[in-house]
């Protein structure tokens, strides 16, 4: 099992340009531990759990300090303000700069305030998203882009520049519902889970219905088809004993969980994100951490032991990788989580882990 970093620039008890420097360091050390990814989403507006808006650029300067780690952007929000030909340039450039280790996690937003300032109707997320993926793998194969969608109507271009990962850098999907699962393996493209904190049944029914419909679909026309699947866990930490890591990381667990319920409660009233409806179910569980850690995939707090188990309960699952979200703690127990990680859990799960010198 792959061990991968999420980090999306907390600004608890800093400023965005500390933030920023130290999230390169953590990285580098990263890199040097066997950390197989790193990545952060595109976010606006949410300060302080979230500051970066532009991770490309981020990524390009962080990039020039690792020798092995890959950097996937986890995720490029495909919708009308990100026309899909510059995120394809982006990612060329990011493959080009980092020999290689560019990928790409794409998503449609789950955040009405973020919808709401650049103008996208969530009912039409979906087929933005589809529309631009089918835009996005034109522009990373075809010699000459040409398109003509119900979104995106493109003469025929050529791309600069393109990247040297042959055919194109993988490409996986953000997927909270298992609607958005079935899409992925339909496409023949790599999937991250977000469960939304609903639980283990629910996470290997994603699964299921991901790898259902990978297996039924006629992937001939796809260049590249890849079944990778992840899991994105929103709080994670290790400590040397487990109530120690619990006392660090509780305020950022709660926050980030509180959050999600802040943010979901509302978009469950939309028929586009119906399945968000059983987050009012989570409410009675807002201040609990032990229900979190214990019941949700998407809570990962505890010491080497507890990151093992449960990192062998998600193999079992079929899980390629997991993508820690370590932040918002201050960037020296990050460091110190990460040391942790690093020296007793990766060589345990993923001995064959590349270290950079």
């Amino acid at each position: 099992m792959r061990i991968g970093l999420l980090q999306e620039g907390d600004l608890t008890g800093t400023t965005v340009a500390e933030r920023y420097h130290q999230m390169a360091d953590e990285v580098a050390l990263a890199d040097t531990l066997g950390f197989s990814t790193w990545g952060t989403s595109e976010q606006h507006f949410s300060p302080p759990r979230f500051s970066v808006s532009a991770p490309e650029v981020l990524y390009a300067a962080i990039a020039q300090r690792t020798q092995q780690i890959k950097f996937r952007t986890m995720a490029s929000v495909m919708l009308a303000w990100n026309h899909p030909i510059l995120i394809a340039e982006r990612l060329a450039t990011l493959d080009i700069m980092t020999n290689g280790r560019a990928e790409i996690c794409t998503a449609r937003s789950n955040n009405l305030q973020t919808l709401a300032t650049f103008g996208v109707d969530p009912a039409d997320t979906r087929a933005q998203w589809e529309d631009s993926m089918d835009v996005l793998v034109k522009a990373l194969t075809n010699d000459h882009l040409e398109h003509e969608g119900p979104v995106w109507s493109i003469p025929r271009r050529e791309i600069v520049p393109r990247a040297i990962t042959t055919p194109h850098p993988p490409i996986s999907v953000a997927a909270s519902s298992e609607q958005s699962h079935g899409n992925a393996g339909e496409r023949g493209i790599g999937v991250i889970t977000f469960e939304n904190y609903f639980g283990f049944d629910y996470l290997d029914s994603c699964l299921q219905t991901y790898r259902k419909a990978f297996d039924a679909a006629d992937h001939s026309q796809v260049v590249a088809p890849n079944n990778y699947t992840g899991l994105y866990v929103a709080t994670a930490y290790c400590a040397e004993t487990r109530e120690e890591a619990r006392r660090v990381a509780r305020d950022v667990a709660l926050g980030y969980f509180e959050f999600i319920l802040d943010l979901y409660i509302p978009l469950a009233d939309n028929p586009a994100y119906a399945y968000l409806d059983v987050i009012r179910d989570l409410v009675a569980h807002r201040d609990d951490l032990d229900w979190l850690c214990d019941s949700s995939p998407s809570v990962m707090i505890g010491d080497p032991d507890d990151f093992i188990q449960r990192i062998r309960r998600l193999e079992e699952m079929g899980l390629d990788e997991v993508m820690l979200r370590i932040d918002g703690v201050g960037h020296e127990n990050i460091m110190a989580s990460l040391e942790l990680i690093g020296h007793e859990v990766i060589p345990v799960v993923d001995p064959t882990a590349k270290r950079a010198s």
